[in-house]
């Protein structure tokens, strides 16, 4: 009987002991274990700098899961700050003063956002630009004025960052800028053309001969004056011509193209045409291409609207026009050569202000003399055996360039064109009243 209590009693601790321990389940197969649910928020860290952070409650513990990304200093039970060690992204465990799970801090380290923020935003006040962080990256994000806005901003950005770890997803508003240009070339030429030709016939011992020297002029202009000198000495008859020829002359050209363009747009003018040019493609057949080749007034220009209100303007002026005295000749064509002149350059402006480029001179002079050998060196009686022509060409060409930017108003004045130049008259209008263009260009009231 005693033994058989001993062992009652044995039984029972058995059981309490079983009781009061933990009870551990092992998972069904295909079941899986769920994070425990607590509170979860981001912050973002910028490399190589730190951010202070308090707790909603106090922390007994701080795991970092990755202490290579961000290092944590605990600096109370409820403060700590992270510093940002390299990119990437972790997450931090804090634990409450019972040892459970009380929040989960997930942390992106990148670039320092919040400061280009701040800089953007007192460099370009006034413009919506926000930044943001996005992995390793920095974004740009917002509505600028203009592209010149755009192209500060990325130059502040790349500041903060590699070049190629910012993006712009900034929108400029479209800025369109006007161009008036006026373009003024002045060209006198004087030249003058003297030729001689002499026709000598006779006999010499009763055999006849004759001798003849000179073309005329040396240009290819027609004469304007000839003096024939006819006489004979004995046998022989003398046929002598003196040509003559005098040519002065002044061109003015003047071209006023207006161009509109976007910003940051190239825009390109041409007044003037296309001659064909001539080239060979030798082979058996010896074929011959043509091309077309412009000349006239050019003009192209690139402008852009900068964050203070200028313009930056990149302006390529050209005048061209043919020169027939210089053509030559090519595969059975006679291709013209050009005369250009040229100009490139690049200048800020605010709207209103014009650049002008002025100084392009050209100061051409030539002279060419063709003689018979010897006899074109006697004194006074040379001139019956020389021809000689001098020419000389004098210059200038002037550019203004005005940049503006297009309002509203432009745009409503411009609006109130009713009718395109050259309209169709009327046969009454025409006819009986002599007007080729009867209606008003411009509606009553605009401006003119």
């Amino acid at each position: 009987m005693q033994t058989a209590s001993k062992l009652a009693r044995a039984a029972l601790a058995a059981a309490l002991i079983l009781a009061a321990a933990p009870a551990v389940v092992t998972p069904a197969f295909g079941q899986t274990l769920a994070s425990e649910p607590t509170l979860r928020r981001t912050i973002h860290v910028p490399r190589d700098k730190s951010l202070s952070f308090r707790l909603s409650s106090p922390a007994s513990r701080i795991v970092v899961a990755q202490p290579d990304i961000a290092k944590v200093t605990g600096t109370s039970d409820t403060t700590f700050y992270v510093q940002g060690i390299d990119f990437g992204g972790t997450n931090l465990l804090v634990y409450g003063k019972g040892g459970q799970l009380a929040e989960v801090i997930d942390v992106r380290v990148g670039y320092d956002a919040d400061g280009l923020q701040q800089e953007l935003d007192a460099i370009l006040p006034g413009e919506k630009i926000h930044v943001r962080a996005v992995g390793d990256r920095l974004l740009l994000e917002g509505e600028v004025s203009n592209a010149g806005v755009v192209k500060d901003a990325m130059a502040v950005a790349q500041q903060y960052a590699e070049a190629t770890a910012v993006t712009s997803n900034l929108k400029a508003r479209a800025t369109q800028v006007i161009l008036q240009v006026r373009v003024l070339e002045t060209t006198r030429s004087h030249s003058q053309d003297l030729g001689a030709s002499a026709n000598i016939r006779g006999t010499f011992q009763d055999r006849p001969f004759s001798f003849i020297s000179g073309s005329g002029l040396i240009g290819n202009d027609p004469p304007n004056g000839i003096l024939n000198i006819q006489g004979r000495f004995g046998n022989t008859l003398i046929d002598a011509q003196l040509q003559a020829l005098e040519a002065k002359g002044q061109v003015r050209t003047l071209a006023r193209p207006n161009l509109v363009a976007l910003s940051g747009e190239k825009a390109t003018f041409l007044a003037g045409g296309e001659f064909p040019y001539p080239i060979p493609n030798g082979g058996v057949n010896a074929q011959v291409t043509i091309e077309f080749k412009t000349y006239g007034v050019k003009l192209d220009f690139v402008p852009e609207m900068l964050a203070d209100g200028r313009i930056r303007l990149a302006v390529a002026p050209e005048v061209s026009q043919l020169d027939p005295g210089n053509s030559l000749r090519l595969s059975g064509f006679t291709v013209p050569a050009l005369t250009t002149r040229r100009a490139n350059t690049t200048v800020e402006l605010k709207p209103g202000e014009s650049l002008a480029i002025g100084g392009l001179l050209e100061n051409d002079y030539l002279n060419s003399i063709k003689q018979f050998p010897v006899l074109g060196d006697i004194p006074v009686l040379s001139a019956l055996f020389r021809s000689s022509r001098w020419k000389r060409n004098d210059s200038e060409l002037v550019i203004l360039v005005t940049p503006m930017v297009v309002t509203d108003a432009d745009k409503a004045e411009a609006a109130k064109t009713l009718y395109p130049v050259g309209s169709v008259p009327s046969d009454a209008a025409l006819q009986l009243l002599g007007k080729a263009n009867p209606e008003p260009l411009i509606a009553p009231g605009a401006k003119k």
